[in-house]
């Protein structure tokens, strides 16, 4: 009888872990399809205010979709700067991809992947340069 206790203690343990263990599945796949809507309306704010803060330096790919191709759905951005371009890529409505080209006299050299984090780091990195030429060029004349 000792056994036979045990295996139902087990059994009702097991159905417990289980009904734990969807649950937890269901938090998971509530909050991941929150993170895609999230990363597309990110996408979307980010692609407005740099398309506004940097005019001169951005790129903004689009897409038309319909019957007559009217509806327009922005699909990418691309900051471009002497011998950088950055580039940000909404695919399939929810995957975020961020490239980074090295370009040589407007020949594109190399492109490579990298972390959204580390995209966002580099490009602050440019911008932040460019404004500090920016800068000592316009203190230099202004001394002249």
């Amino acid at each position: 009888m000792g056994d036979l206790e045990r295996l139902s203690g087990a059994s009702a343990s097991a159905s417990a872990s289980d009904a734990t263990s969807l649950e937890n599945f269901d938090l998971a796949a509530a909050w991941l399809r929150r993170a895609e809507a999230d990363r597309a309306e990110f996408f979307d704010r980010f692609v407005a205010i740099v398309s506004h803060a940097l005019p001169d330096h951005t790129r903004i790919d689009k897409s038309r979709s319909g019957f007559f191709r009217k509806k327009e759905q922005v699909i990418g951005i691309s900051v471009v700067f002497d011998n950088e371009t950055y580039v940000m890529r909404m695919n399939d409505g929810h995957r975020l991809t961020t490239q980074v080209e090295k370009k040589v006299r407007g020949v594109v050299l190399s492109t490579r992947d990298v972390d959204a984090h580390a995209w966002m780091s580099g490009l602050m990195t440019h911008v932040r340069d460019t404004t500090n030429q920016g800068r000592a060029i316009a203190e230099l004349l202004s001394s002249l």
